[in-house]
């Protein structure tokens, strides 16, 4: 009866995580490392789930295939376990750093204990170490047993330590949700320490990483609601992660686009074709890039992109391309208007050292001097 509890218990947090998942699939852009390793977070513990499954569904069962799919699975679970703890110590620092860099020198170090605690548990088919799996093919807990799991803990108590030392510098919202993150994991997965055979830990993990995708990973707050892409919000926060990031050797282009003449089709037709002009402008916008580049309106008429590469002849095609899918739209819509862009583009200059404020400032200069070009070609 407690075997069909525990399962009942493993399939619910299964059914929700899948949700989880493919709706933040959707939702949620890959060019963020936040969003990414979240992610990893959400496969890591469905993976979890399912191993588990297996190795409660073969245990005690008679033969020698039974045997042998029981301990697989059973050392599948002991190599794969802490890296739910690892993703999260990275999910956490970068939620704070914001440093790509930091976060590769971090994982580098936490993958040499997660590749130790991965021979151990190889070992522990041979030793007994972390569990060992009888002739009458039942689980049982190894000699150090307590070793893994202390090693689990550690990366959550670290995690929480990382989030409370730089408490000052994490936004409210982000602060208490990632502080209440290990609670759910730390409560069910001691209950399951002290008396064996419930398994519950990964019930714990299924509340903590929706908690966490309800209060910090859902992107309502960073779209804007007419167009779908991002606001200046999220605009700020990302353009300074990208600038923090630069170095001589990597940086990114930007545009800053214009809807020339937008003043004038809100004038001539009315406010919701002015609306409806900008929704196209922006559907352009995104057809015009690739699928992971960045996309934010700026102001009521203005977008600004940001693209992984610091290529000029790159970033010279896609305001080409751009152009002409403007041109395109214009001879075969059936609209009142005529859309008409106005774009001023620039890879960062890493050496010259300018912030967001200066860099903005810098392309807002260059997409006035279009716009100048594009009046003067009209008139």
């Amino acid at each position: 009866m407690d075997k069909f509890k525990t399962l009942d218990s493993s399939i619910l947090s299964l059914i929700i995580l899948v949700f989880i998942f493919f709706n933040a699939r959707n939702r949620l852009e890959k060019i963020f490392v936040s969003n990414r390793i979240y992610l990893g977070l959400v496969k890591t513990n469905i993976s979890l789930i399912l191993i588990d499954i297996g190795g409660w569904i073969f245990d005690g069962l008679p033969g020698l295939s039974f045997l042998l799919m029981n301990r697989i699975f059973n050392l599948l679970l002991f190599v794969v376990e802490p890296l739910t703890g690892t993703l999260w110590v990275l999910y956490v620092c970068y939620q704070i750093k914001h440093s790509e860099k930091w976060v590769e020198r971090l994982k580098f170090l936490l993958l040499s204990f997660f590749l130790i605690n991965g021979v151990i548990s190889v070992l522990s088919l041979y030793t007994g170490w972390f569990f060992y799996v009888d002739s009458n093919n039942i689980y049982t807990r190894g000699s150090i047993y307590l070793v893994h799991i202390f090693y689990c803990y550690i990366l959550l108590i670290y995690s929480m330590y990382y989030v409370l030392k730089h408490r000052k510098n994490v936004d409210k919202r982000y602060y208490y949700s990632m502080l209440v993150f290990i609670l759910p994991i730390t409560i069910r997965a001691t209950v399951q320490i002290l008396f064996y055979g419930w398994a519950l830990s990964w019930t714990g993990m299924m509340v903590s990483l929706l908690i966490i995708y309800i209060n910090i990973q859902d992107s309502s707050l960073d779209t804007d609601y007419l167009t779908g892409v991002y606001n200046r919000r999220q605009l700020d926060k990302y353009l300074n992660i990208r600038i923090k990031n630069s170095n001589e050797l990597k940086t990114f282009s930007a545009m800053l686009i214009d809807l020339d003449g937008f003043k004038k089709i809100n004038d001539t037709f009315g406010h919701d074709t002015g609306d409806e002009a900008i929704k196209e402008a922006a559907q352009i916008i995104r057809n015009s890039l690739r699928r992971d580049d960045f996309v934010a309106r700026y102001g009521g008429d203005e977008f600004f992109v940001i693209l992984d590469s610091s290529d000029e002849h790159i970033l010279e095609t896609a305001v080409e391309r751009m152009k002409s899918n403007v041109d395109k739209f214009n001879c075969n819509s059936d609209k009142e208007y005529k859309l008409s862009f106005a774009i001023g583009s620039a890879v960062y200059d890493y050496e010259r050292r300018m912030k967001s404020d200066d860099f903005f400032r810098y392309i807002d200069t260059l997409m006035y001097n279009n716009k100048k070009i594009n009046y003067y070609e009209i008139y």
